[in-house]
Parts: structure tokens; sequence; C-alpha cells
């Protein structure tokens, strides 16, 4: 299901429209790179305004995200790959974790959508910390 951000303050999007699994995917690389602040990291999904701690917190990340080097496969990836992405089902066999766990290892080792991601994500607390807007992820209409 895609899901983008808002600003439920003034009704604009702040993100393109991701599929859900691409935003676990980012916030736990953002938890596993600055664990320390993973509380802080784990909070911009659910509409609120973020507090300062938050956004200097997705600041860190985004520079981590950046500066990540993503690990080497532990399968070959090719013989997953279909024209329309990946076939998570299959890969999912092999690596004997759900499909959902599959589709989160395979965008956590695309750095450019990791980053994209995690620029979308710092810029939304950022406008809610410096505006006192709420900001949140939600559904797309379809």
């Amino acid at each position: 299901m895609p899901r983008l951000i808002i600003c439920a303050t003034d009704g604009a999007f702040l993100s393109e429209p991701r599929h859900e699994g691409t935003w676990e995917a980012l916030t736990e690389l953002a938890c596993e790179l600055v664990p320390e602040k993973s509380n802080l990291l784990r909070r911009w999904p659910k509409k609120h305004v973020a507090s300062r701690e938050e956004a200097a917190a997705w600041l860190e990340a985004y520079f981590k995200v950046r500066n990540y080097s993503p690990p080497k496969p532990t399968v070959d990836l090719s013989e997953f790959h279909t024209p329309l992405g990946y076939d998570l089902a299959r890969l999912s066999k092999r690596l004997n974790v759900s499909v959902k766990r599959a589709s989160i290892y395979v965008r956590k080792l695309d750095k450019v959508l990791m980053l994209s991601t995690a620029e979308e994500v710092l810029g939304a607390v950022r406008h809610s910390s410096q505006y006192g807007h709420k900001v949140g992820l939600t559904k797309t209409k379809t």
C-alpha cells in the first residue's frame, strides 16, 4: 500500500508516495545506524508536531544513511529479479523470513532509495519542528 508524508496542518504533501515497506526499511535502518536515538526516530509516522530533538536525530540519521555502505547480500539477488522488481515470495523462502522481511531486506540494500527517503523524512520533521505543524504518514487514495 503506498503511503506518503503529509502536513496535516496545511494539507501539503511532503514526500513522494512510497510503498509501506520502504518507510519501514528506512526507519529500521536509521535505528540501526543511530540506536541511541531510536525512540526519537520511530515517532515520525504518527501525526504529531516534531520536537527539535527529533529533527536533530533525523539530521544525524540522514548523514549516517548518506555514509552508509550496504552490506553484501547474503544471496545472489539476480536470481530473484523480475521485470517488475523482485520475486519476494521466492526470496523470502530462500532467506527463511516473511515476505515483509524480504521486502525490507531488499530495500535496505538500495542506498539511493534509503537516502532519498531519509531526505523526505528529515524535511518533514524539520518542517514540523520549525512551523509547529502536525506531520505524519498517510495512505494514498487509490
